[in-house]
């Protein structure tokens, strides 16, 4: 048994690393690669690879062209469009958080925002930042809406912004999460979808505003 389960996790690996570089910015919207190019890279056969890329082109991470695959390049319309959609289902998650979220749940949001409150360092916070959504859509146990948020959140990722290390949005960002947890707290449902709502736009129109400047 514990040899398949190695196996399987080396087959895996492609996925998981392509994925990092994706996300994390180290393949860079419009870069190209090869399955080729990636296998001897990575020191693997070129079926894993190919397998790791079409997992990718169905979450939307890479596309295929004429000479490879390519991390899509998104327009500031097209990053709308994803935005808007995680604005609609984030608000649904935390409107399922305020009605079923339990005391254990509580707990943790609020353990993670005293944590934000007290960092001290931009990396830091945004992790936290990230914790606290997380923790808040498995309080409302949604797991198909928390599945769609992972995958829109994954596609905007590769085009983040260094507006959300803004000293003046991170304190934002704390206040907005006080707003939220306070109205789930109170089971107050609709002051919670609006105050996600509220949130979420905020974030969106910020990073529309940079990527306008930046000529996207």
């Amino acid at each position: 048994m514990a040899i398949s389960v190695t196996a399987s996790a080396d087959e895996t690996a492609p996925y998981r690393q392509l994925r990092a570089r994706i996300v994390n910015g180290e393949l860079a919207p419009g870069s190209v690669v090869t399955s080729s190019g990636l296998a001897g890279e990575l020191g693997v056969s070129r079926s894993p690879v190919r397998e790791a890329l079409s997992r990718l082109e169905l979450e939307g991470l890479v596309e295929r062209t004429a000479a490879g695959y390519r991390v899509p390049l998104r327009s500031a319309e097209e990053i709308l469009e994803i935005f808007d959609a995680r604005i609609a289902l984030d608000a649904a998650a935390t409107q399922a958080a305020a009605e079923h979220a339990s005391e254990l749940d509580l707990a943790r949001l609020e353990h993670l925002l005293e944590q934000a409150e007290r960092a001290d360092d931009t990396a830091g916070r945004l992790r936290l930042d990230h914790e606290f959504h997380l923790a808040l859509r498995a309080a409302g146990r949604n797991r198909t809406i928390n599945r769609l948020l992972d995958g829109l959140e994954t596609q905007l990722a590769a085009h983040d912004s260094t507006s959300r290390s803004a000293p003046d949005n991170l304190e934002r960002i704390r206040e907005e999460h006080r707003q939220i947890l306070d109205a789930v707290r109170g089971r107050d449902v609709e002051k919670a979808r609006a105050a996600m709502t509220a949130h979420q736009t905020r974030a969106r129109d910020l990073r529309i505003a940079t990527l306008v400047r930046e000529g996207s």
